[in-house]
């Protein structure tokens, strides 16, 4: 009976792996069909857009070079030296040419010198930007969600004629923008004409033109699919018929021992899975969390956690596969694994998360186990990847575990923010980003600013966690100035009470800004108290001493060094011994005295290693 249930058990796997492979062959040649049909649909439709707007921007450029010669001609008949200024011959120009010339609510013109824009499409656009220059209605046009704006960018640049399909709003979306170059006597025109594209496509009917053909292509496919499941379910019900004809009397008796098997099998499964992750063979977050839960953790003071995450790790799994990131997961738990105590909980607590509790351990061993690991992770052949870490330890009044988890991981989106290869790394970027359109100097002096703080708060002894929070403050201590005008921010002459009053108010928007991100509600007050004054004369609220939290006082210190030893549009540039000088002169009544003593000391010591190197 066994081996008529082994024959039968072989002849059958055969055939279920027979109709199988049929149907698995036939799925991917309908699929591969129906791929191969809608991307020559869909290359063929691109193509019949661009013939479109190619053979659009053609007659559109007929008509610009027509009108500019009109303009031209308008230019020189008001010339100089019959009395009349360039201004006065451009605006006649405009009026008597441009503004006369056939135009709709998708249809525009602008007229452009080599200095200037002198017309944009309406009297309230050009408005809004007449006397910009060519770099600047660009930044315009970027502000205001523009895209793609270069190629046109470099036909101005090369004096090129010519069309460019670009989009000069979010509002609006791409344009088909044809321009005519002409000089006249030693002063250089653009001439152009700028049509939605949207319109020129709809008015060439490519939208209906392109739904019949993707109609006939779904019905080819449609008519594919039906095809190929009719094929399958034959295959398949010729399969069940099959099984039923050929199946035997199966033993009783085995089906029993066999279907134990499986239910012991699935129990240890279900058991191991409720505690360990599969891939790490780490504990999972459900246990983890569970665990926390339960622990008696007076008994167990001092109690850290360390929280740590992989940056970088999506984007392995995008360009290498997911094989490789399983690969990296399982590694950095061999380095947990070996690096951790017996009495240390480890678990995988996120995609690229790990999670340990360490008990009996203070915060500065559980930062020295975390340093170790890092080192060793820095040690795997992975260069773009990296391991941010966050810590947190239980203090006396706390009872309860998961206010230092989250504290913990407050830390570990600090240190994250100042890693390049993380996500969060993004908001930081963002915002210098965006200062950078406000003021070149200003983004300059903030990741000085970073680099100063993170040097200084290790001379004073700083933790981690504590170093991060100042990091991140002092590179956006000054994020406010988005909210200032930029001729204000570059202004060189001396500025009037209204816009000190102005500038004054840069360390609230920074607060305002920065404390609706989460996790940095800490860095916002350091952000926001950064000018007030040891003595209480500072602004906003006029603080004085230690109402004025520690890292604020650091920024206040090293935010003034910075301006002094390098350039600004404020004050002239010092030298390192008249900064000090400075700082000597107002410790006490603007600066910490002590943080004054010991910042000269760190920048005295930094300038002698730098004499002997």
């Amino acid at each position: 009976m066994l081996k008529s249930f082994r024959i039968y058990n072989r002849n059958t796997t055969r055939q279920r792996i027979g109709y199988k492979a049929e149907i698995f062959g036939i799925s991917i040649l309908t699929v591969a069909l129906i791929f191969l049909g809608w991307a020559y649909i869909y290359q063929e439709t691109n193509k019949y857009k661009e013939g479109i707007t190619e053979s659009f921007a053609t007659n559109q450029e007929i008509l610009v070079d027509q009108v500019a010669k009109s303009v031209k001609s308008e230019l020189e008949r008001y010339r100089p030296k019959d009395g009349h200024s360039y201004g006065q011959a451009e605006k006649a120009a405009v009026a008597n040419v441009i503004k006369k010339a056939e135009v709709s609510g998708s249809r525009y013109w602008f007229f452009y010198s080599s200095d200037e824009v002198i017309f944009e499409r309406d009297t309230e656009e050009t408005r809004n930007v007449v006397g910009k220059n060519r770099a600047e209605l660009t930044r315009y046009w970027k502000l205001q969600g523009g895209a793609g704006i270069e190629s046109f960018e470099e036909m101005l640049t090369d004096r090129r004629n010519g069309s460019a399909v670009f989009s000069k709003g979010n509002q609006t979306g791409n344009e088909i923008v044809s321009v005519k170059y002409f000089a006249v006597e030693d002063k250089d025109y653009y001439l152009g004409m700028s049509t939605l594209q949207t319109y020129v496509l709809s008015t060439a009917r490519v939208s209906e033109h392109i739904l019949y053909l993707w109609t006939f292509s779904a019905l080819v496919s449609l008519d594919i699919l039906i095809f190929s499941l009719l094929l399958c379910l034959r295959i398949y019900k010729h399969q069940v018929e099959s099984e039923r004809l050929n199946k035997s009397i199966v033993d009783k008796s085995l089906q029993i021992q066999e279907l134990n098997r499986k239910l012991t099998s699935k129990s240890e499964a279900v058991q191991n899975a409720s505690i360990y992750d599969n891939l790490t063979k780490l504990y999972n977050r459900k246990f983890f969390d569970n665990l926390l839960a339960r622990v008696n953790h007076s008994l167990l003071k001092p109690v850290s956690i360390v929280v740590m995450d992989i940056n970088g790790l999506g984007q392995l799994n995008a360009i290498e596969g997911y094989n490789a990131g399983d690969e990296l997961l399982e590694k950095t738990s061999e380095i947990l694994h070996k690096v951790c105590i017996d009495t240390d909980v480890v678990a995988r607590t996120g995609g690229s998360e790990f999670t340990i509790l360490m008990t009996a351990t203070k915060e500065a061993e559980a930062y020295g186990t975390a340093k170790n690991i890092k080192r060793q992770f820095s040690n795997l052949q992975n260069a773009a990847l990296s391991l941010s870490v966050g810590v947190a330890q239980m203090q006396e009044k706390e009872n309860s575990i998961f206010t230092v988890l989250e504290a913990a991981r407050k830390n570990l989106i600090l240190e994250k923010m100042l890693d390049e290869n993380s996500n969060s790394n993004s908001i930081i970027s963002m915002m210098m980003i965006t200062l950078n359109a406000y003021s070149h100097e200003t983004v300059a002096h903030s990741i000085r600013m970073r680099e100063i703080a993170v040097s200084f708060g290790k001379h004073l002894g700083m933790a981690p966690s504590a170093l991060s929070r100042l990091a991140v403050a002092a590179q956006l201590h000054d994020v406010g100035k988005i909210g200032i005008p930029d001729s204000i921010l570059n202004k060189k002459a001396a500025l009037a009470a209204h816009e000190r009053d102005l500038i004054r108010r840069h360390s609230e928007l920074g607060y305002n800004i920065v404390k609706a991100i989460p996790f940095l509600n800490e860095a916002a007050d350091d952000i926001l108290q950064h000018h007030e004054a040891y003595d209480g004369t500072g602004y906003p609220n006029g603080l004085r001493g230690e109402e004025i939290t520690l890292n604020a006082r650091i920024i206040n210190i090293i935010d003034s060094f910075d301006a002094m030893t390098n350039e600004s549009v404020y004050a002239e540039t010092k030298t390192m011994d008249e900064a000090i000088a400075e700082l000597r002169r107002n410790s006490g009544r603007r600066y910490d005295p002590y943080l004054v003593n010991e910042f000269i000391k760190g920048v005295q010591m930094i300038g002698r290693e730098r004499s002997k190197a």
